[in-house]
């Protein structure tokens, strides 16, 4: 898109703030679009995020359901609370067609990873199902690994990392035992594809109970990944400091 055609798309269609939907009109509200790279929060909005990089673990449960669990102790990355406008951001880029917000988003995903200064050779989104994808048009994940693989300068493999079968939404159940089941070994690695020796950050919207990202790293480990770090938007679990 030529310079002249993004002021008359801007003209006809003004950019609003993803969080208290007013119009970025004003002068101030360019910080937001030099930081970011995209004119979607205001400023306000922005240096009120409760923006706070740290750190949540996935840990398997007593019974132990992981004999020989290569990543007992998957480490997630993780920028903020699922909470307030961070709820309202991430259901509407997943349920209500508004998949720019990934790079609203993945701005601050990015930065979180520089602030662990960890090195990684590839980024890999969950994969969404294939029912789902046809459904959405579009897989949050992917959209999210694309920026975030952008601002690190480092490969997005999207298709690395498959779905053996259609699960249902994990936000379906309450219960982690049954979440842990409907995932169990739901992911692959195609054979026609490498990872092998690959420090992978592995990309999803949301840390709840991590079952869906144990099942992912642990297909990354099998297929020869180095080692697998997850990252996500927000983090709901109910165990939080």
């Amino acid at each position: 898109m030529t310079r002249t055609a993004g002021k008359i798309k801007e003209l006809l269609f003004p950019p609003v703030c993803i969080f208290c939907r007013r119009l970025l009109l004003h002068e101030r509200d360019r910080f937001s679009y030099e930081q970011i790279g995209t004119p979607s929060v205001c400023s306000s909005c922005l240096a009120n995020l409760p923006y706070k990089p740290f750190e949540e673990h996935f840990t398997a449960c007593l019974s132990n359901p992981y004999p020989g669990d290569p990543i007992p102790d998957l480490k997630v990355i993780v920028p903020f609370r699922y909470e307030k406008d961070i709820v309202s951001a991430l259901r509407a880029m997943k349920f209500h067609d508004a998949p720019y917000i990934a790079k609203t988003l993945s701005y601050f995903m990015a930065h979180s990873v520089l602030y662990h200064t960890e090195c990684f050779d590839a980024v890999i989104p969950v994969p969404l199902s294939s029912q789902r994808l046809r459904k959405r048009g579009y897989n949050q994940a992917a959209l999210l690994a694309d920026s975030i693989a952008e601002k690190m300068d480092t490969p997005c493999l999207k298709g690395f990392l498959l779905r053996r079968r259609n699960t249902k939404q994990q936000s379906r159940f309450r219960d982690p035992a049954r979440r842990a089941v409907n995932v169990d070994s739901a992911f692959m690695v195609p054979e026609d594809v490498s990872i092998e020796g690959l420090r992978i950050l592995l990309v999803d919207d949301v840390f709840t109970t991590g079952n869906t990202l144990h099942e992912a790293a642990l297909a990354l480990f099998s297929a020869g990944a180095a080692s697998v770090t997850a990252i996500t938007a927000a983090s709901g679990r109910k165990d939080q400091p």
